[in-house]
């Protein structure tokens, strides 16, 4: 009985280390605004973030992809300074939509998480995410491991 328990352990740590390769994803999270010109449901938990080495990809409501590569991120917060620095960085960008400014200043005990970074053309952008109570922490520390950057409010 110990054997058999031993080699479904061992199985599932080598599933779970070979998931774990190809970067960690998540599909529990909201867009709530910034540069990213996506159209979808503010009620929706419609948007997966994949991190890996390589690359930080959203994709929103399973038909606008953003790549973002790791060292163009300029900044990571979390919180209420997530808000602010989000809507700086939309106030700050030539083009403001409605669509932008969408959820910004909402005021809400959720877990906000900003990624601060420049295109390929060096413009600035900003995404403001809201992750699930469950996995903020965990995408919190894959965003930083990859970056390099620490996360301003961490909590």
């Amino acid at each position: 009985m110990r054997r058999i328990l031993a080699c479904i352990v061992s199985l599932a740590m080598v599933g779970a280390a070979a998931g774990n390769s190809a970067g960690n994803s998540w599909n529990k999270i909201r867009y709530s605004g910034g540069t990213v010109a996506a159209k979808v449901n503010p009620y929706d938990w419609n948007t997966t973030l994949t991190v890996s080495p390589g690359a930080i990809v959203l994709v929103f409501g399973g038909r606008v992809t953003e790549r973002i590569k790791p060292d163009q991120v300029t900044a990571l917060s979390y919180g209420q300074e997530a808000h602010r620095r989000v809507a700086d960085m939309v106030a700050l960008s030539f083009i403001l939509t409605p669509l932008a400014l969408f959820g910004i200043l909402h005021q809400s005990k959720a877990h906000f998480i900003a990624i601060e970074y420049h295109k390929d053309d060096g413009k600035p952008a900003g995404v403001l995410l809201e992750a699930d109570k469950g996995n903020y922490r965990a995408i919190l520390g894959a965003l930083k491991t990859v970056t390099g950057k620490p996360v301003a409010n961490e909590p």
